[in-house]
C-alpha cells in the first residue's frame, strides 16, 4: 500500500511540473524513466540543443553512432520524435546550398580515413537522412552507384547530395572522384532521382561540382 502510495505521489508531481521542466530533463525521462541517471541527463543536454529537424534525422542509428544513446532508447526516442512529427508542422529547412549541405556535413571533416556519406532529401529537398554509404582506408573509398541509391530508394528521397572527405587536407577531386561523380549522376538521373551536388571535404575547406562546375539545376530547388 505505501509503494502504490508513493508512486501516486511521484505521478502527481511529475504531472504538475511537467509543463515547467526543461527539454533535457524531459527527453532523459523518455531515455531512462522518471529518475534517469546522470549519464542520461548528460546525454539529454546535448540532444535538446540540436533543432528538431536535426534530431529527427539522426533516426536510431544516428543516435546510438553520433550520441551514443544505447539502441534500446534510442528507438524508443525516435518513435517518439517520429510521432511529434506527425503531430506537428514540419520546421526542416530546404537544403539548397551547399553551405546549408556543409552544416549538416561537418563531421566528415575530421575524421582520419575517407567515408561517403548521402543526404537523402524529399520533394522540397529538406532532410530526411545523414546516411553513411562507404567507409575506406586513410587514402581511398570504393563508391558503387548502388550504395547511394539503395538507401535513397528504402527512404523514398526524392533528390540527393553525396560528399566525401579527403583526411590528406588535398580538396581537388582526383580522376577517380570525377569518374564516380559521373556514373553516380547518371544513375540517379535514370531512376529520378536528382544528384544536386557532390561535396568533398577537408578539414578547412570544401569543393562542390555544382558550384564550381555549374551543374545545371534539376528539380523544382537546386542545392546551388
Amino acid at each position: 500500500m505505501d509503494t502504490s502510495r508513493s508512486t501516486q505521489a511521484l505521478l502527481r508531481h511529475l504531472d504538475a511540473s511537467r509543463s515547467s521542466r526543461p527539454e533535457d530533463e524531459l527527453i532523459a525521462q523518455v531515455l531512462g524513466g522518471a529518475e534517469p541517471p546522470a549519464t542520461l541527463l548528460a546525454t539529454a543536454g546535448r540532444l535538446a540543443r540540436l533543432p528538431f529537424w536535426e534530431r529527427r534525422a539522426l533516426g536510431a542509428s544516428g543516435l546510438v553512432r553520433d550520441h551514443r544513446v544505447p539502441p534500446r532508447e534510442a528507438i524508443r526516442l525516435a518513435a517518439l520524435w517520429e510521432l511529434a512529427e506527425r503531430w506537428y508542422p514540419d520546421e526542416r529547412p530546404a537544403v539548397t546550398t551547399p553551405g546549408a549541405a556543409l552544416h549538416l556535413l561537418q563531421g566528415l571533416r575530421t575524421l582520419t580515413r575517407e567515408e561517403v556519406w548521402v543526404l537523402l532529401l524529399d520533394a522540397r529537398h529538406r532532410l530526411i537522412a545523414v546516411e553513411p554509404v562507404v567507409a575506406g582506408s586513410l587514402n581511398s573509398a570504393r563508391l558503387l552507384p548502388r550504395d547511394v541509391l539503395a538507401p535513397a530508394l528504402r527512404a523514398g528521397a526524392a533528390a540527393l547530395i553525396v560528399a566525401h572527405n579527403h583526411p590528406s587536407g588535398e580538396v581537388t577531386p582526383s580522376r577517380a572522384d570525377r569518374l564516380v561523380t559521373v556514373a553516380l549522376r547518371d544513375a540517379a538521373r535514370l531512376l529520378g532521382l536528382p544528384l544536386l551536388d557532390h561535396i568533398i571535404l577537408t578539414a578547412r575547406s570544401h569543393f562542390s561540382f555544382r558550384e564550381v562546375e555549374a551543374w545545371e539545376t534539376e528539380g523544382a530547388t537546386a542545392a546551388a
